[in-house]
Protein backbone atom coordinates (compact mmCIF):
# COMPACT_ATOMS: atom_id res chain seq x y z
CA UNK A 1 0.00 0.00 0.00
CA UNK A 2 1.04 3.62 -0.87
CA UNK A 3 1.80 5.44 1.58
CA UNK A 4 0.85 9.76 1.93
CA UNK A 5 3.00 11.65 4.42
CA UNK A 6 1.45 15.08 5.16
CA UNK A 7 3.47 17.01 6.82
CA UNK A 8 3.89 20.75 8.15
CA UNK A 9 7.01 22.13 7.87
CA UNK A 10 8.88 25.53 10.26
CA UNK A 11 9.04 23.80 13.91
CA UNK A 12 8.45 20.27 12.93
CA UNK A 13 11.13 19.13 10.15
CA UNK A 14 12.85 22.56 10.85
CA UNK A 15 13.56 25.41 12.96
CA UNK A 16 15.39 29.00 13.14
CA UNK A 17 19.05 28.90 15.14
CA UNK A 18 17.33 31.43 17.32
CA UNK A 19 15.00 28.54 18.11
CA UNK A 20 17.34 25.73 18.07
CA UNK A 21 21.09 26.75 18.80
CA UNK A 22 22.21 23.19 18.64
CA UNK A 23 20.66 22.30 15.04
CA UNK A 24 23.42 23.20 12.09
CA UNK A 25 22.03 21.48 8.77
CA UNK A 26 20.88 23.98 6.56
CA UNK A 27 16.79 23.37 5.66
CA UNK A 28 15.75 26.80 4.35
CA UNK A 29 17.41 30.09 3.21
CA UNK A 30 15.90 33.92 2.85
CA UNK A 31 14.67 36.03 0.20
CA UNK A 32 18.64 36.58 -0.39
CA UNK A 33 18.98 33.21 -0.11
CA UNK A 34 21.09 33.45 3.06
CA UNK A 35 20.59 30.63 5.44
CA UNK A 36 17.55 30.65 7.65
CA UNK A 37 16.37 27.50 9.17
CA UNK A 38 18.12 24.52 10.08
CA UNK A 39 17.64 20.88 11.20
CA UNK A 40 19.71 19.01 14.07
CA UNK A 41 20.86 15.31 13.73
CA UNK A 42 17.24 14.12 15.02
CA UNK A 43 15.31 16.61 12.70
CA UNK A 44 17.50 15.15 10.20
CA UNK A 45 16.81 11.55 10.46
CA UNK A 46 13.08 12.13 10.80
CA UNK A 47 12.59 13.88 8.11
CA UNK A 48 14.56 10.56 6.19
CA UNK A 49 13.00 8.09 7.65
CA UNK A 50 8.99 10.20 7.65
CA UNK A 51 9.55 10.52 3.82
CA UNK A 52 11.17 7.16 2.61
CA UNK A 53 9.47 5.19 -0.40
CA UNK A 54 6.68 8.22 0.47
CA UNK A 55 4.56 10.72 -1.46
CA UNK A 56 5.52 13.68 0.97
CA UNK A 57 2.68 16.60 0.37
CA UNK A 58 4.07 19.73 3.17
CA UNK A 59 1.00 21.43 4.36
CA UNK A 60 2.84 24.78 5.38
CA UNK A 61 1.89 28.30 6.58
CA UNK A 62 4.65 29.33 3.67
CA UNK A 63 3.64 31.34 0.96
CA UNK A 64 4.96 29.69 -2.04
CA UNK A 65 7.73 31.11 -2.86
CA UNK A 66 9.04 30.93 1.04
CA UNK A 67 8.13 26.82 0.35
CA UNK A 68 10.30 27.40 -2.50
CA UNK A 69 13.85 28.45 -0.43
CA UNK A 70 13.49 25.10 1.29
CA UNK A 71 15.86 23.40 0.07
CA UNK A 72 15.66 19.75 1.20
CA UNK A 73 13.99 17.28 -1.38
CA UNK A 74 10.51 17.11 -0.77
CA UNK A 75 9.25 17.09 -4.34
CA UNK A 76 7.00 19.64 -5.79
CA UNK A 77 3.47 19.33 -4.44
CA UNK A 78 2.67 21.12 -1.24
CA UNK A 79 -0.34 22.86 -0.17
CA UNK A 80 1.02 26.39 1.23
CA UNK A 81 -0.18 29.65 2.94
CA UNK A 82 -2.24 27.83 5.61
CA UNK A 83 -4.14 25.79 2.36
CA UNK A 84 -5.17 28.72 0.19
CA UNK A 85 -2.90 27.18 -2.43
CA UNK A 86 -2.47 23.69 -3.76
CA UNK A 87 0.81 23.51 -5.78
CA UNK A 88 0.38 20.08 -8.12
CA UNK A 89 3.07 17.58 -9.29
CA UNK A 90 4.57 20.50 -12.13
CA UNK A 91 4.45 23.02 -9.30
CA UNK A 92 1.96 25.18 -10.35
CA UNK A 93 -1.39 26.03 -8.79
CA UNK A 94 -4.30 23.21 -8.83
CA UNK A 95 -6.63 25.34 -10.56
CA UNK A 96 -10.03 23.99 -9.15
CA UNK A 97 -8.90 24.70 -5.53
CA UNK A 98 -7.17 28.42 -7.19
CA UNK A 99 -10.70 29.70 -8.65
CA UNK A 100 -12.78 28.50 -5.25
CA UNK A 101 -10.46 29.89 -3.04
CA UNK A 102 -10.05 33.25 -5.24
CA UNK A 103 -14.02 33.46 -5.10
CA UNK A 104 -13.77 32.92 -1.09
CA UNK A 105 -10.96 35.59 -0.77
CA UNK A 106 -12.66 38.34 -3.34
CA UNK A 107 -15.70 38.26 -0.99
CA UNK A 108 -13.59 38.87 1.91
CA UNK A 109 -11.23 41.08 1.22
CA UNK A 110 -13.33 44.28 2.60
CA UNK A 111 -13.26 42.44 6.03
CA UNK A 112 -9.86 40.99 5.89
CA UNK A 113 -8.89 45.22 5.47
CA UNK A 114 -10.80 46.11 8.19
CA UNK A 115 -9.61 43.65 10.80
CA UNK A 116 -5.99 44.59 9.75
CA UNK A 117 -7.17 47.72 10.47
CA UNK A 118 -8.16 46.93 13.83
CA UNK A 119 -5.01 44.79 14.57
CA UNK A 120 -2.42 47.99 13.19
CA UNK A 121 -4.62 50.41 15.91
CA UNK A 122 -4.26 47.71 18.70
CA UNK A 123 -0.91 47.98 18.35
CA UNK A 124 -0.27 51.42 18.28
CA UNK A 125 -2.46 51.87 21.54
CA UNK A 126 -0.59 49.39 23.11
CA UNK A 127 2.51 50.37 22.01
CA UNK A 128 3.41 47.10 20.79
CA UNK A 129 6.25 46.37 18.34
CA UNK A 130 4.77 44.08 16.00
CA UNK A 131 4.95 44.18 12.39
CA UNK A 132 1.52 43.19 10.57
CA UNK A 133 0.29 42.61 7.12
CA UNK A 134 -2.03 40.98 4.58
CA UNK A 135 -0.32 37.61 2.96
CA UNK A 136 -1.41 37.48 -0.65
CA UNK A 137 -0.11 34.37 -2.48
CA UNK A 138 -0.84 33.40 -6.07
CA UNK A 139 -2.72 36.83 -6.33
CA UNK A 140 -5.14 36.41 -3.81
CA UNK A 141 -5.28 37.91 -0.31
CA UNK A 142 -5.04 35.16 2.14
CA UNK A 143 -4.55 36.14 5.61
CA UNK A 144 -3.26 38.54 8.26
CA UNK A 145 -0.28 37.51 9.77
CA UNK A 146 1.40 39.75 12.69
CA UNK A 147 4.98 39.17 14.00
CA UNK A 148 6.63 40.72 17.25
CA UNK A 149 9.40 42.38 16.10
CA UNK A 150 11.66 41.40 19.41
CA UNK A 151 10.09 38.08 20.75
CA UNK A 152 7.41 39.15 23.45
CA UNK A 153 5.11 36.32 23.60
CA UNK A 154 3.18 37.95 26.27
CA UNK A 155 2.87 41.53 24.47
CA UNK A 156 1.51 39.36 21.42
CA UNK A 157 -1.30 37.27 24.09
CA UNK A 158 -2.40 41.11 25.08
CA UNK A 159 -2.51 42.07 21.31
CA UNK A 160 -4.63 38.95 20.61
CA UNK A 161 -7.43 39.90 23.53
CA UNK A 162 -7.20 43.21 22.00
CA UNK A 163 -8.41 42.68 19.12
CA UNK A 164 -10.22 39.52 19.28
CA UNK A 165 -13.42 41.85 19.80
CA UNK A 166 -12.93 43.14 16.15
CA UNK A 167 -12.32 39.62 14.71
CA UNK A 168 -15.56 38.80 12.14
CA UNK A 169 -17.41 35.47 12.88
CA UNK A 170 -16.59 32.71 11.64
CA UNK A 171 -12.60 33.87 11.10
CA UNK A 172 -10.34 32.39 13.29
CA UNK A 173 -7.41 34.17 15.66
CA UNK A 174 -4.35 31.48 16.00
CA UNK A 175 -1.87 32.57 18.43
CA UNK A 176 1.94 30.86 18.75
CA UNK A 177 4.17 32.19 20.64
CA UNK A 178 5.40 35.73 19.57
CA UNK A 179 3.81 34.78 16.29
CA UNK A 180 0.05 35.57 14.86
CA UNK A 181 -2.44 34.71 12.28
CA UNK A 182 -6.19 35.91 11.59
CA UNK A 183 -7.20 32.92 9.31
CA UNK A 184 -10.95 33.76 7.41
CA UNK A 185 -13.77 30.77 7.46
CA UNK A 186 -12.40 29.61 3.52
CA UNK A 187 -8.75 29.39 4.59
CA UNK A 188 -7.67 26.28 6.35
CA UNK A 189 -5.25 23.54 6.25
CA UNK A 190 -7.50 21.24 6.94
CA UNK A 191 -9.76 22.03 4.00
CA UNK A 192 -7.36 21.54 1.34
CA UNK A 193 -6.28 18.29 2.67
CA UNK A 194 -9.50 17.08 2.69
CA UNK A 195 -9.58 18.44 -1.27
CA UNK A 196 -6.51 16.59 -1.96
CA UNK A 197 -7.25 13.36 -0.50
CA UNK A 198 -10.63 13.37 -2.48
CA UNK A 199 -9.79 14.90 -5.61
CA UNK A 200 -6.00 14.16 -6.19
CA UNK A 201 -5.79 10.90 -4.53
CA UNK A 202 -9.27 9.56 -5.28
CA UNK A 203 -10.14 6.16 -4.73
CA UNK A 204 -6.42 5.06 -4.40
CA UNK A 205 -5.83 2.91 -1.31
CA UNK A 206 -3.20 4.97 0.79
CA UNK A 207 -1.97 5.00 3.92
CA UNK A 208 -2.08 8.49 5.35
CA UNK A 209 0.41 9.85 7.78
CA UNK A 210 -0.15 13.50 9.24
CA UNK A 211 2.58 15.51 11.24
CA UNK A 212 2.50 18.83 12.57
CA UNK A 213 3.16 20.70 15.81
CA UNK A 214 0.89 23.67 15.96
CA UNK A 215 -2.84 23.69 16.44
CA UNK A 216 -3.61 25.00 13.21
CA UNK A 217 -1.90 21.15 11.98
CA UNK A 218 -4.18 19.67 14.48
CA UNK A 219 -7.16 19.66 11.84
CA UNK A 220 -5.43 17.52 8.80
CA UNK A 221 -3.67 15.52 10.84
CA UNK A 222 -7.11 14.38 11.85
CA UNK A 223 -7.95 13.40 8.42
CA UNK A 224 -4.77 11.35 7.94
CA UNK A 225 -5.10 7.50 9.36
CA UNK A 226 -2.06 8.48 11.65
CA UNK A 227 -0.51 11.55 13.20
CA UNK A 228 3.00 12.70 14.48
CA UNK A 229 3.79 15.53 16.49
CA UNK A 230 7.39 16.64 17.89
CA UNK A 231 7.85 15.92 21.89
CA UNK A 232 7.90 19.73 22.73
CA UNK A 233 5.46 20.94 20.40
CA UNK A 234 2.48 23.03 21.09
CA UNK A 235 -0.01 20.27 20.45
CA UNK A 236 2.02 18.39 23.00
CA UNK A 237 2.33 20.98 25.49
CA UNK A 238 -1.84 21.25 25.32
CA UNK A 239 -2.07 17.74 25.89
CA UNK A 240 0.22 17.87 28.62
CA UNK A 241 -0.55 21.04 30.16
CA UNK A 242 2.64 22.66 29.95
CA UNK A 243 3.14 26.10 29.16
CA UNK A 244 3.78 27.35 26.14
CA UNK A 245 7.05 28.79 27.30
CA UNK A 246 8.10 25.22 27.60
CA UNK A 247 7.76 24.25 23.58
CA UNK A 248 10.97 24.62 21.90
CA UNK A 249 13.90 22.80 20.20
CA UNK A 250 14.54 19.06 19.74
CA UNK A 251 18.03 17.82 21.15
CA UNK A 252 20.94 16.79 18.85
Amino acid sequence: MNRVVFVDLDDTLFQTSGKNPVADRLAAVDKQGQPLSFQCGKQAAFTEWLTRDALVVPVTGRSVQAFRQVVLPLGQRAICSFGGVILGLDGTPHPDWHRETMRAATATAPAMADLHAAIAAAAEEDGIDARHRIIEDAGLPLYISVKHNSGSSAEMSRLASAVSPAVPTGWTLHLNGTNMAALPPFLGKERAVAFFLETVLGAAPVLTVGVGDSLTDVGFMALCDYTIAPSRSQIVSMLCGRPASAVGEVSA
